[in-house]
C-alpha cells in the first residue's frame, strides 16, 4: 500500500494535489472538438499518450464536452495525466474539470478497488470537513475490469504551489468538491478517471452528486 500511497499522492488530478509541478508544463489552452476521438481537431495537439486515455476514458462515459479544452497535461515516469476543464476555465480556477491518469506496469500490484480506495484515503488526509465515498460496484467494457465510485469532501482546501508557471503559493477559499471516480486495470496498466465538481461548502445531506443523480450528472457537461 505504500508504494500505491505515493503514487496517488504525486500524481495530482484532486484540488488540493495538482497544478503544475515542477517537472510539468501546461498545455497551450484552446478550447478542442471531442465529437469522434482520432478524428477531431483535438488529436493534432495531444500526445499519443493522452489520445491513448482519451479513447479509454471514453468508453466508460468520461469523453470531455465539445467546447472544453485539455488545459493540462504531463508524463513523468510510468504516469501519464491529462486534465480538461470548461474553454473559459484554468486549473487555478475551475468548476468542472474531467481527469485522465494511466500508471504502467501498476496492474500486479493493486486491484481497482484497492486503488480507488486509496484514493479516498487521500481525500481524508486533506479534506477540511466531512469524506463522502460511496462505491458503485463494478462493471466489464471490452475486457477491461472496472470499479466506480463517488468521491469528495464537503470543504476542500485548494493549494497552489509556486513554479514556473504560478509566481508565488496561495490557497484558494475552501469550496466542496465532489466526482464519480472509475479505476480501470487491464493485464499490465492502471488507470484513473474522474469528473468531478467545485461548489459552495456543503453537507453529507446536501452534496450535489448521489447515487440517486449521478448517471445524469456524466450526461452533462
Amino acid at each position: 500500500m505504500n508504494k500505491i500511497a505515493a503514487i496517488i499522492g504525486c500524481s495530482g488530478c484532486i484540488g488540493i494535489l495538482f497544478l503544475f509541478p515542477s517537472s510539468a508544463s501546461a498545455t497551450s489552452q484552446i478550447p478542442m472538438t471531442f465529437g469522434e476521438v482520432g478524428h477531431s481537431s483535438a488529436t493534432a495537439v495531444m500526445s499519443d499518450d493522452v489520445q491513448q486515455l482519451t479513447k479509454l476514458s471514453a468508453k466508460f462515459g468520461f469523453l470531455p464536452p465539445l467546447d472544453w479544452k485539455l488545459a493540462f497535461n504531463e508524463k513523468r515516469g510510468d504516469m501519464t495525466m491529462a486534465e480538461f476543464v470548461p474553454s473559459d476555465e484554468s486549473l487555478n480556477n475551475w468548476s468542472r474539470l474531467v481527469c485522465m491518469q494511466g500508471f504502467k506496469g501498476l496492474a500486479d500490484d493493486v486491484e481497482p478497488e484497492q486503488f480507488l480506495n486509496s484514493m479516498a484515503d487521500t481525500y481524508r488526509q486533506h479534506c477540511q470537513g466531512q469524506v463522502i465515498y460511496q462505491q458503485l460496484g463494478s462493471s466489464k467494457v471490452d475486457g477491461l475490469e472496472a470499479v466506480h465510485g463517488l468521491l469528495g469532501c464537503t470543504s476542500m482546501p485548494n493549494i497552489h504551489s509556486a513554479s514556473a508557471v504560478i509566481e508565488t503559493s496561495f490557497i484558494s477559499p475552501l469550496q466542496g468538491e465532489m466526482g464519480y471516480f472509475t479505476v480501470i486495470s487491464d493485464d499490465d496498466d492502471v488507470y484513473l478517471i474522474h469528473k468531478s465538481i467545485r461548489t459552495d461548502i456543503f453537507t453529507p445531506d446536501t452534496a450535489p452528486i448521489t447515487i440517486d443523480n449521478y448517471r445524469q450528472f456524466m450526461t452533462q457537461p
